[in-house]
């Protein structure tokens, strides 16, 4: 019989450089919004399926990352199907390093000259990675609902640095934002804890 069950941790991420940031924004962007089949001994009827949430909060120099995972599939199995799922995270924190490694700097900016709007999801760009305590409203359907512009109004990362990057993140630090590339994640690596 098919049951759910939620799973919440925390995972505290130093938060003291660019670096140090631009990894935990990594770890999230690759961890928020997987869907993982975990399939024990190739046994579809014994499979759960898990979807993995985040949110993230800058406290104390430490960058906290809320980890929420929706488990479903046989009863017996949910309990395993947890430390399978906190396990892929792990991985996937290692190949958020990995990205950081191949980041590259594409701009700066004076934090005081951009400003963060809430923007309709047509005006969503999902390959921006924005820490959600950036967020103009707490009440927001995060990480995606608000985008950072210019005080003239314009787009900031605009659509054409976005065409020519799959991802992109910016990083507050020292009272600028820097707007980092990041390596498009590899084809099927989403589907790594099948």
């Amino acid at each position: 019989m098919s049951k759910s069950m939620e799973h919440e941790w925390e995972i505290e991420l130093p938060a003291t450089s660019p670096d140090e940031i631009l990894t935990a924004l990594a770890a999230r962007d690759r961890v928020f919004g997987q869907s993982i089949t975990l399939e024990p001994e190739d046994d579809e009827a014994k499979a759960v399926e898990v979807w993995l949430g985040t949110a993230d909060l800058l406290e104390d120099g430490k960058f906290r990352l809320a980890l929420y995972a929706d488990l479903e599939g046989p009863e017996e199995y949910l309990e395993a199907a947890v430390e399978a799922v906190e396990d892929v995270v792990e991985d996937l924190l290692v190949a958020a390093r990995q990205d950081v490694a191949g980041a590259l700097l594409l701009a700066r900016r004076p934090a005081d000259e951009i400003e963060f709007r809430v923007v309709g999801e047509e005006d969503e760009r999902p390959q921006i990675i924005i820490p959600e305590w950036l967020a103009p409203r707490e009440d927001l359907d995060l990480p995606w609902s608000f985008r950072s512009f210019t005080k003239s109004g314009e787009a900031w990362p605009d659509d054409t640095i976005l065409a020519k990057h799959a991802r992109v993140a910016i990083v507050p630090f020292g009272g600028e934002l820097l707007l980092y590339a990041l390596p498009a994640v590899p084809e099927g690596e989403e589907d790594e804890g099948s």
